[in-house]
């Protein structure tokens, strides 16, 4: 079984996450070590087939950045604390 990268509709990254008064997004720093900036990753996926599991190739937002690109928490930060999400009610 051939190996192929599934995608989802996002492209590039997101101007800001979920956090409503995130630190790291407000500022221009260091790009995401975890994606290189680009708001996107490759990841694997296990999936079982008939008793052999295969590895499927998945790209994705970033979780670490939330598909920013920026880094959030960098080492040797404080956390943000406490984290707050934006409420989809604009409260």
């Amino acid at each position: 079984m051939a190996v192929r990268p599934e995608r989802s509709p996002e492209e590039g990254p997101r101007s800001r996450c979920a956090i409503e008064h995130c630190r790291w997004c407000a500022r221009e720093g260091p790009a995401c070590r975890f994606c290189a900036g680009t708001g996107r990753w490759r990841a694997e996926r296990p999936a079982a087939d008939g008793g052999v599991v295969e590895w499927t190739v998945v790209e994705e937002s970033c979780r670490m950045c939330a598909g920013t690109g920026k880094e959030h928490n960098p080492p040797g930060e404080p956390p943000e604390a406490p984290l707050r999400r934006r409420d989809p009610a604009g409260r």
